[in-house]
């Protein structure tokens, strides 16, 4: 993970490390790229040196291992996942094993564990054990909003008793990759008290990962203005890229060749589709690849710690995992496949520029998507649909093999499904 140093913090930054309040509750909000990651270490580094006793939580295994090398930030503060940080937290307080749903074991029952806190006399002495210190939470819109419901009662709760829990939020509504499941920073900040305390939400807005390119691209896909403005990057680079195949055999093909002009950079292989789809693309795809780059996988594997395996320092690597596991990652190039396996009647238009909005922002310097199963005469796959426009200039749409010269005949039969007219992407003013 590249981590600027506290002398590169921005304004906005510094105001997030040395003039939040550090007490109750406090939402940071920003676009990809403006560094939310990177101040909730800055952060849980200050409030270490304060005395409190701070705890970072990730969204997933995947990040909490890619932010392992933070450059000596913040290297005693505890960082967990979420499920493993409440299972900690529970058993600690002497409270058995927290509960779950009933129908999801790996999905926490708030509701069960709010009222078994609310039922504790004021002096039971674990209550005490249940005052966390200073949560730090990253990618917070990925969470349950029924999880900060509790976290905000039972920050009530613990402070009547004299005691002093913390947490910090860090989220960005354009980041969710299931609506329904997660949480809005509206939510987020009404249920831990705050919505209405204008030095308790603190919003980023500068883009430092991106160029100017791909975050145009990405621009594209965001759903909504509550994240506040992005100030674009700097850096200026190469158009984004839509490749245009008739199968997949022709596009990891590609792929393989792309990689090998481009040494000593990191390469991210992002996957629409299921977990059987990553496996598939990373079994196809290393056959393919030659020294010296080297090719890693990640996907969900039961007791296999594949996280522990992932290399995310060195250069020459190709990292292959799912679209749900790339979040708050990034990458010199990112390679987005699968979008032809996208069907808008069963995941809805929202999810789909979500997830298109946060993969095409993991790309640092170069972007490409792939899209396969096109031809003359065919039925233009969904996921094609969704991309913007050839006429928008905002990427380049490129074919291959035998399609090659067929690229603008295919494009003018594409039904395209842009942004409603209120999204940020038509602001020509922001």
């Amino acid at each position: 993970m590249r981590f600027p140093n506290f002398s590169d913090l921005d304004e906005e930054q510094l105001r997030v490390y040395g003039k939040a309040p550090t007490d109750g509750a406090i939402l940071v909000v920003g676009p990809p790229g403006t560094g939310k990651t990177v101040m909730a270490f800055h952060r849980a580094q200050r409030l270490k040196k304060l005395g409190q006793r701070p705890s970072v939580i990730m969204f997933n295994k995947v990040l909490r291992k890619y932010s392992e090398s933070r450059d000596g930030v913040a290297p005693d503060v505890p960082v967990m996942t979420m499920h493993k940080w409440v299972s900690n937290w529970w058993l600690k307080a002497k409270l058995g094993r927290a509960p779950s749903e009933v129908d999801d074991k790996w999905s926490y029952d708030w509701h069960a564990m709010l009222s078994k806190t609310l039922d504790l006399d004021d002096d039971d002495p674990r209550l005490e054990k249940l005052n966390w210190g200073h949560l730090i939470i990253d990618e917070g819109q990925d969470f349950p909003e029924n999880m900060y419901f509790a976290l905000g009662r039972l920050l009530e709760r613990l402070r009547s008793c004299g005691h002093e829990p913390r947490i910090t939020v860090f989220a960005d509504d354009n980041q969710r990759l299931a609506a329904e499941k997660n949480s809005s920073v509206k939510n987020i900040a009404r249920h831990l008290g705050i919505a209405s305390e204008k030095d308790r939400v603190l919003f980023l807005s500068k883009n430092y990962r991106n160029t100017k390119e791909v975050a145009g691209f990405a621009r594209y896909f965001q759903v909504g203005k509550t994240s506040g403005t992005t100030k674009m990057p700097d850096r200026s680079g190469e158009l984004p890229e839509v490749g245009l195949f008739s199968t997949e055999a022709e596009m990891l093909d590609f792929v393989s060749r792309r990689i090998g002009l481009a040494p000593s950079k990191q390469v991210g292989v992002i996957v629409h589709g299921s977990i059987g789809d990553v496996k598939s693309t990373y079994n196809k795809l290393k056959h393919r690849i030659k020294a010296p780059y080297e090719i890693q996988r990640y996907f969900s594997a039961g007791r296999l710690a594949l996280d522990e395996e992932l290399n995310f320092e060195s250069t020459n690597t190709i990292t292959v995992l799912h679209e749900r596991s790339a979040k708050g990652l990034e990458f010199d190039i990112v390679f987005y496949v699968g979008l032809e396996r996208a069907n808008l009647d069963d995941s809805g238009l929202l999810n789909e520029r979500m997830s298109a909005y946060v993969m095409s922002s993991r790309a640092r310097d170069e972007l490409i998507v792939p899209v396969c199963g096109i031809g003359v005469g065919k039925r233009i796959p969904d996921g094609l649909t969704v991309l913007p426009r050839d006429g928008l200039s905002i990427c380049r749409y490129d074919g291959f093999g035998e399609i090659a010269d067929c690229v603008n005949n295919i494009l003018t039969t594409v039904n395209w499904r842009e942004p409603p007219r209120e999204s940020p992407f038509w602001d020509r003013g922001s």
